[in-house]
């Protein structure tokens, strides 16, 4: 069995893009950190990179986060 640690945040994440088909950057913000619309960070591309590095070292596995204009989404 392959194993990975997640931090909170990641899961948070992974269970927001569960949730959606798509979600922007700004409801990610708000929903997982509580942050308002008018910040600027790169702390959803910081983790959203993390998460994807972590899911990448599963050979089988079918978990992909998708990014495009709208936003995050996973297939």
């Amino acid at each position: 069995k392959e194993h990975v640690f997640l931090t909170d945040k990641e899961v948070s994440i992974l269970m927001k893009l569960n949730e959606y088909s798509i979600i922007g950057k700004k409801d990610l913000l708000l929903d997982v950190w509580g942050y308002n619309t008018g910040i600027k960070t790169s702390t959803v591309e910081t983790h959203i990179h993390r998460l994807r590095k972590k899911l990448s070292k599963f050979k089988n596995s079918k978990l992909e986060i998708i990014t495009n204009k709208k936003g995050y989404s996973i297939k």
